[in-house]
């Protein structure tokens, strides 16, 4: 008896991504022609990874707008 096929649910898509879960439990990063496959940790390890990388590329984001740090703008 063949298996039923996986069906996937898109939870995330912008113009270079998108990324879907599969009924099977794996997440599909796709990024142009390319799909890459992994568990959910993996997807929180590649987000964390992904943010040490942007936090490098920029130091200067580094800092806090005084808005955000304080709930609002001062006056």
């Amino acid at each position: 008896m063949p298996t039923p096929p996986c069906c996937r649910t898109l939870l995330a898509r912008s113009p270079s991504a998108e990324v879907a879960r599969c009924s099977c439990g794996h997440i599909h990063l796709s990024l142009g022609p390319m799909t890459i496959r992994m568990d959910e940790g993996t997807l929180h390890a590649m987000w964390l990874t992904l943010g040490d990388a942007l936090r490098a590329l920029s130091p200067a984001a580094e800092t806090v707008p005084e808005a955000i740090a304080t709930g609002g703008w001062k006056q």
